[in-house]
Protein backbone atom coordinates (compact mmCIF):
# COMPACT_ATOMS: atom_id res chain seq x y z
CA UNK A 1 0.00 0.00 0.00
CA UNK A 2 2.90 2.68 0.22
CA UNK A 3 3.21 3.08 -3.52
CA UNK A 4 6.49 2.70 -6.04
CA UNK A 5 9.35 2.31 -4.02
CA UNK A 6 13.28 1.15 -4.88
CA UNK A 7 14.08 -2.47 -3.70
CA UNK A 8 17.19 -0.63 -1.88
CA UNK A 9 14.65 1.12 -0.14
CA UNK A 10 12.57 -1.72 0.19
CA UNK A 11 15.50 -3.43 1.64
CA UNK A 12 16.13 -1.11 4.45
CA UNK A 13 11.76 -0.60 5.20
CA UNK A 14 11.71 -4.44 6.02
CA UNK A 15 15.00 -4.91 7.56
CA UNK A 16 15.36 -7.82 4.33
CA UNK A 17 18.74 -8.22 3.14
CA UNK A 18 19.20 -7.75 -1.18
CA UNK A 19 18.82 -11.73 -1.78
CA UNK A 20 15.57 -11.70 -0.20
CA UNK A 21 13.87 -8.55 -1.68
CA UNK A 22 14.95 -10.12 -5.03
CA UNK A 23 13.57 -13.20 -4.47
CA UNK A 24 10.03 -11.17 -2.89
CA UNK A 25 10.19 -9.02 -6.49
CA UNK A 26 10.50 -11.72 -8.75
CA UNK A 27 7.68 -13.85 -7.16
CA UNK A 28 5.09 -10.62 -6.40
CA UNK A 29 6.34 -10.10 -10.51
CA UNK A 30 5.23 -13.28 -11.53
CA UNK A 31 2.01 -13.08 -9.82
CA UNK A 32 0.91 -9.99 -11.69
CA UNK A 33 0.83 -7.75 -8.43
CA UNK A 34 4.15 -5.53 -9.30
CA UNK A 35 6.09 -4.60 -12.10
CA UNK A 36 9.57 -3.53 -12.35
CA UNK A 37 11.45 -0.66 -14.01
CA UNK A 38 14.37 1.27 -13.96
CA UNK A 39 14.54 4.14 -11.50
CA UNK A 40 16.24 6.40 -13.92
CA UNK A 41 19.18 8.90 -12.50
CA UNK A 42 19.72 8.94 -8.64
CA UNK A 43 23.33 11.42 -8.24
CA UNK A 44 24.76 8.55 -7.34
CA UNK A 45 27.54 6.48 -8.42
CA UNK A 46 26.54 2.77 -9.45
CA UNK A 47 23.94 0.83 -11.03
CA UNK A 48 20.55 2.53 -9.96
CA UNK A 49 18.26 0.38 -7.85
CA UNK A 50 14.98 -0.91 -10.07
CA UNK A 51 11.70 0.63 -8.80
CA UNK A 52 9.05 -2.06 -7.91
CA UNK A 53 5.49 -0.62 -8.94
CA UNK A 54 2.18 -1.85 -7.40
CA UNK A 55 0.16 -3.21 -10.63
CA UNK A 56 -3.08 -0.65 -9.32
CA UNK A 57 -4.90 -0.73 -12.40
CA UNK A 58 -5.26 -4.74 -12.52
CA UNK A 59 -6.03 -5.23 -8.98
CA UNK A 60 -8.03 -2.89 -6.55
CA UNK A 61 -10.23 -3.27 -3.57
CA UNK A 62 -13.51 -1.80 -2.82
CA UNK A 63 -13.35 0.57 0.27
CA UNK A 64 -15.95 2.42 2.42
CA UNK A 65 -16.27 4.68 5.21
CA UNK A 66 -19.48 5.14 7.51
CA UNK A 67 -18.86 8.65 8.97
CA UNK A 68 -21.23 10.17 11.02
CA UNK A 69 -22.63 12.25 8.25
CA UNK A 70 -21.80 10.64 5.21
CA UNK A 71 -21.34 7.65 3.61
CA UNK A 72 -17.91 6.92 1.37
CA UNK A 73 -17.44 4.41 -1.16
CA UNK A 74 -13.97 4.20 -3.52
CA UNK A 75 -12.18 2.02 -5.43
CA UNK A 76 -8.40 1.48 -4.18
CA UNK A 77 -5.72 0.19 -6.85
CA UNK A 78 -2.88 -1.83 -5.47
CA UNK A 79 -0.24 1.17 -4.15
CA UNK A 80 -3.26 2.94 -2.49
CA UNK A 81 -4.33 4.80 -5.52
CA UNK A 82 -8.01 5.84 -5.26
CA UNK A 83 -9.37 5.54 -9.02
CA UNK A 84 -12.84 6.71 -8.27
CA UNK A 85 -15.47 7.40 -5.72
CA UNK A 86 -18.72 8.29 -4.66
CA UNK A 87 -20.27 10.10 -1.61
CA UNK A 88 -23.72 10.54 -0.11
CA UNK A 89 -24.48 12.52 2.82
CA UNK A 90 -26.24 10.65 6.00
CA UNK A 91 -28.56 11.34 8.49
CA UNK A 92 -26.62 12.04 11.81
CA UNK A 93 -28.84 9.70 13.69
CA UNK A 94 -30.85 6.33 14.07
CA UNK A 95 -30.00 5.38 10.99
CA UNK A 96 -31.37 2.44 9.21
CA UNK A 97 -28.94 -0.34 8.59
CA UNK A 98 -30.98 -1.46 5.33
CA UNK A 99 -30.73 1.83 3.98
CA UNK A 100 -26.81 2.23 4.65
CA UNK A 101 -26.31 -1.03 3.29
CA UNK A 102 -28.21 -0.45 0.73
CA UNK A 103 -26.41 2.92 -0.61
CA UNK A 104 -23.03 1.38 -0.11
CA UNK A 105 -24.27 -1.68 -2.21
CA UNK A 106 -25.06 0.06 -4.90
CA UNK A 107 -22.10 2.34 -5.08
CA UNK A 108 -19.79 -0.68 -4.98
CA UNK A 109 -21.70 -2.38 -7.97
CA UNK A 110 -21.56 1.16 -9.68
CA UNK A 111 -17.58 1.16 -8.95
CA UNK A 112 -16.90 -2.56 -10.11
CA UNK A 113 -18.92 -2.10 -13.13
CA UNK A 114 -16.89 0.67 -14.06
CA UNK A 115 -13.55 -0.81 -13.62
CA UNK A 116 -11.70 -2.06 -16.80
CA UNK A 117 -12.39 -5.80 -17.71
CA UNK A 118 -9.06 -6.48 -16.38
CA UNK A 119 -9.11 -5.24 -13.34
CA UNK A 120 -9.78 -7.32 -10.77
CA UNK A 121 -11.48 -7.34 -6.81
CA UNK A 122 -9.69 -8.58 -4.86
CA UNK A 123 -11.42 -7.49 -1.52
CA UNK A 124 -13.53 -5.31 0.48
CA UNK A 125 -13.02 -3.14 3.58
CA UNK A 126 -14.89 -0.24 5.59
CA UNK A 127 -13.79 2.03 8.08
CA UNK A 128 -17.10 2.49 10.69
CA UNK A 129 -17.37 5.32 13.59
CA UNK A 130 -18.05 3.00 16.39
CA UNK A 131 -16.79 0.49 18.47
CA UNK A 132 -15.97 -2.63 16.43
CA UNK A 133 -14.68 -6.24 17.83
CA UNK A 134 -11.51 -6.85 16.29
CA UNK A 135 -11.99 -10.52 16.13
CA UNK A 136 -15.43 -10.55 13.51
CA UNK A 137 -16.01 -7.14 12.82
CA UNK A 138 -19.36 -6.77 15.02
CA UNK A 139 -20.39 -3.10 15.44
CA UNK A 140 -20.95 -3.39 19.35
CA UNK A 141 -21.73 0.19 19.84
CA UNK A 142 -22.73 3.26 17.64
CA UNK A 143 -24.12 6.13 19.52
CA UNK A 144 -23.86 8.50 16.75
CA UNK A 145 -25.38 6.09 14.05
CA UNK A 146 -27.96 4.31 16.93
CA UNK A 147 -26.96 0.84 16.22
CA UNK A 148 -25.67 -1.48 19.13
CA UNK A 149 -24.46 -5.61 18.59
CA UNK A 150 -25.03 -5.46 14.28
CA UNK A 151 -23.37 -8.00 12.08
CA UNK A 152 -22.74 -4.75 9.25
CA UNK A 153 -20.03 -6.87 7.44
CA UNK A 154 -22.19 -9.50 6.29
CA UNK A 155 -24.69 -7.27 5.76
CA UNK A 156 -22.81 -5.49 3.24
CA UNK A 157 -21.39 -8.72 2.00
CA UNK A 158 -24.45 -10.11 1.36
CA UNK A 159 -25.91 -7.01 -0.78
CA UNK A 160 -22.96 -6.69 -2.76
CA UNK A 161 -23.01 -10.03 -3.87
CA UNK A 162 -19.32 -10.06 -5.06
CA UNK A 163 -18.75 -13.53 -3.31
CA UNK A 164 -16.10 -11.28 -0.77
CA UNK A 165 -15.78 -10.78 2.82
CA UNK A 166 -16.27 -7.50 4.19
CA UNK A 167 -13.54 -6.27 6.81
CA UNK A 168 -14.64 -4.27 9.15
CA UNK A 169 -12.30 -1.91 11.45
CA UNK A 170 -13.27 1.56 13.56
CA UNK A 171 -12.36 5.01 11.19
CA UNK A 172 -9.53 6.12 13.64
CA UNK A 173 -7.57 2.78 14.32
CA UNK A 174 -7.66 2.53 10.46
CA UNK A 175 -7.02 6.17 9.83
CA UNK A 176 -4.38 6.10 12.46
CA UNK A 177 -2.82 2.74 10.42
CA UNK A 178 -3.34 5.02 7.05
CA UNK A 179 -0.95 8.11 8.75
CA UNK A 180 1.36 6.09 9.87
CA UNK A 181 2.06 4.89 6.56
CA UNK A 182 0.60 7.17 4.10
CA UNK A 183 0.54 10.21 5.73
CA UNK A 184 1.74 12.12 8.26
CA UNK A 185 3.47 9.04 10.79
CA UNK A 186 5.91 8.00 8.00
CA UNK A 187 9.05 7.26 8.94
CA UNK A 188 8.15 6.77 12.66
CA UNK A 189 6.85 4.04 14.77
CA UNK A 190 5.17 5.23 17.39
CA UNK A 191 2.31 8.05 16.68
CA UNK A 192 -1.19 9.56 18.74
CA UNK A 193 -4.25 9.91 16.19
CA UNK A 194 -7.03 11.58 17.93
CA UNK A 195 -9.83 11.63 15.73
CA UNK A 196 -12.94 14.03 16.30
CA UNK A 197 -16.11 14.27 13.83
CA UNK A 198 -19.25 14.44 15.92
CA UNK A 199 -17.72 12.20 19.08
CA UNK A 200 -13.77 11.85 19.87
CA UNK A 201 -12.10 9.10 19.06
CA UNK A 202 -8.50 7.78 18.34
CA UNK A 203 -5.69 5.20 17.63
CA UNK A 204 -2.56 4.38 18.92
CA UNK A 205 0.48 3.08 17.07
CA UNK A 206 3.42 1.37 19.18
CA UNK A 207 6.69 0.26 17.31
CA UNK A 208 4.45 0.25 14.17
CA UNK A 209 1.69 -1.51 15.41
CA UNK A 210 -1.23 -0.62 16.47
CA UNK A 211 -2.39 -0.59 20.00
CA UNK A 212 -5.62 -2.31 20.04
CA UNK A 213 -7.01 -3.01 23.28
CA UNK A 214 -8.85 -5.58 24.45
CA UNK A 215 -11.35 -6.92 21.67
CA UNK A 216 -10.24 -3.95 19.47
CA UNK A 217 -11.69 -1.25 22.02
CA UNK A 218 -8.49 0.74 22.71
CA UNK A 219 -7.93 4.17 22.13
CA UNK A 220 -11.51 5.66 22.39
CA UNK A 221 -10.28 8.94 23.60
CA UNK A 222 -14.35 9.96 24.24
CA UNK A 223 -14.63 7.53 26.89
CA UNK A 224 -11.34 9.12 28.76
CA UNK A 225 -12.54 11.26 32.49
CA UNK A 226 -11.19 14.21 32.05
CA UNK A 227 -12.98 15.79 34.72
CA UNK A 228 -14.91 13.66 37.99
CA UNK A 229 -17.18 16.51 38.38
CA UNK A 230 -17.90 16.98 34.56
CA UNK A 231 -17.92 14.24 32.53
CA UNK A 232 -15.96 12.74 29.60
CA UNK A 233 -13.81 14.30 26.90
CA UNK A 234 -16.46 13.38 24.26
CA UNK A 235 -19.03 15.01 26.72
CA UNK A 236 -16.84 18.29 26.37
CA UNK A 237 -16.87 17.92 22.56
CA UNK A 238 -19.68 17.62 21.67
CA UNK A 239 -21.16 20.47 23.99
CA UNK A 240 -18.41 22.88 23.14
CA UNK A 241 -17.01 21.43 19.72
CA UNK A 242 -16.31 25.89 18.29
CA UNK A 243 -14.65 26.35 21.43
CA UNK A 244 -12.11 23.88 21.80
CA UNK A 245 -11.10 24.03 18.28
CA UNK A 246 -10.35 27.96 18.81
CA UNK A 247 -8.62 27.00 22.15
CA UNK A 248 -6.38 24.03 20.64
CA UNK A 249 -5.04 26.29 17.31
CA UNK A 250 -4.56 29.09 19.89
CA UNK A 251 -2.44 27.13 22.31
CA UNK A 252 -1.21 23.69 20.98
CA UNK A 253 -0.86 24.77 17.37
CA UNK A 254 2.44 26.75 17.91
CA UNK A 255 4.74 24.79 20.02
CA UNK A 256 3.31 21.77 17.20
CA UNK A 257 7.02 21.52 15.66
CA UNK A 258 8.70 21.10 19.45
CA UNK A 259 6.05 18.68 20.76
CA UNK A 260 6.00 16.86 17.13
CA UNK A 261 2.63 17.32 16.55
CA UNK A 262 1.24 17.25 12.56
CA UNK A 263 -1.86 18.02 10.80
CA UNK A 264 -3.21 15.22 9.20
CA UNK A 265 -1.97 14.61 5.24
CA UNK A 266 -4.99 12.33 4.70
CA UNK A 267 -7.54 14.91 6.20
CA UNK A 268 -11.01 13.16 5.77
CA UNK A 269 -9.98 10.31 3.70
CA UNK A 270 -7.16 8.79 6.41
CA UNK A 271 -10.37 6.45 7.42
CA UNK A 272 -11.02 5.22 4.07
CA UNK A 273 -7.64 4.45 2.94
CA UNK A 274 -7.04 2.46 6.48
CA UNK A 275 -9.90 0.60 5.06
CA UNK A 276 -8.55 -0.23 1.76
CA UNK A 277 -5.10 -1.26 3.79
CA UNK A 278 -6.89 -3.57 5.98
CA UNK A 279 -8.60 -5.15 2.72
CA UNK A 280 -5.43 -5.60 0.80
CA UNK A 281 -3.62 -6.89 4.20
CA UNK A 282 -6.17 -9.71 4.48
CA UNK A 283 -6.27 -10.73 1.10
CA UNK A 284 -2.35 -10.39 0.66
CA UNK A 285 -1.70 -12.16 3.88
CA UNK A 286 -2.51 -15.28 2.36
CA UNK A 287 -0.66 -17.49 -0.43
CA UNK A 288 -0.57 -15.78 -4.05
CA UNK A 289 -1.60 -18.46 -6.41
CA UNK A 290 -4.71 -18.20 -4.50
CA UNK A 291 -5.42 -14.51 -6.00
CA UNK A 292 -7.29 -15.56 -8.95
CA UNK A 293 -9.59 -17.87 -7.08
CA UNK A 294 -10.67 -14.98 -4.41
CA UNK A 295 -10.61 -12.15 -6.32
CA UNK A 296 -14.24 -10.99 -7.99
Amino acid sequence: MAGAISRAALANRLGLNRSTILALATQLTAAGLVREEASGTTGRVGRPSLVVRPESGRWYVLAFDVAVDRLVAARVGLGGLVLERREAPRRRRHADLDEVVGVLAGFGRELVDAAPRSARCLGVGTSYCGLVRAADGMVLLAPNVGWTNLDFGPALSHRLGLGLPVAVGNEAHLGALAELERGAGIGHQNLVYPHGDAGVGGGIIVGGRLLGGDDGYGAELGHMIVNPFGGTLGDIYQGAAPQVRARVAASVLPVSRRVGLRTSMLRYDASLVGAAELAFSRVLAGPLDALDSTAQ
